[in-house]
């Protein structure tokens, strides 16, 4: 298994906005990507504008098909509105935890 972890500040002002929007991309990749096995959105109670998103996806080719989706690709433009930084680093899963589905 894969994990992504992006780490995303969203523009001053833009929080609810931001959260609002990436919470129901998050919903959509759950409902459409069976290779998407949890996609978790979380924000800084001590820093508001700072969100972590936590993906796990079944492998590469679950990435691939997440990046190749037409949810992705339509949401890209509406986040970079919000969005002042943005860092995303992917890993491999080396524990036996269990995914959300």
């Amino acid at each position: 298994m894969r994990a992504i972890i992006a780490y995303l500040t969203a523009k001053p002002g833009m929080e609810a906005k931001f959260k609002e929007a990436m919470t129901a991309q998050a919903q959509r990749c759950l409902a459409n990507e069976p290779g998407c096995l949890q996609f978790d959105v979380c924000q800084d109670p001590k820093s508001p504008t700072r969100f972590v998103m936590l993906e796990v996806y079944k492998d590469d080719a679950a990435i691939k098909a997440h990046q190749d989706s037409v949810h992705f690709k339509d949401f890209r433009p509406v986040v970079s509105e919000l969005v002042a930084e943005r860092t995303v680093e992917v890993f491999t899963i080396v524990s036996e935890g269990k995914p959300k589905r």
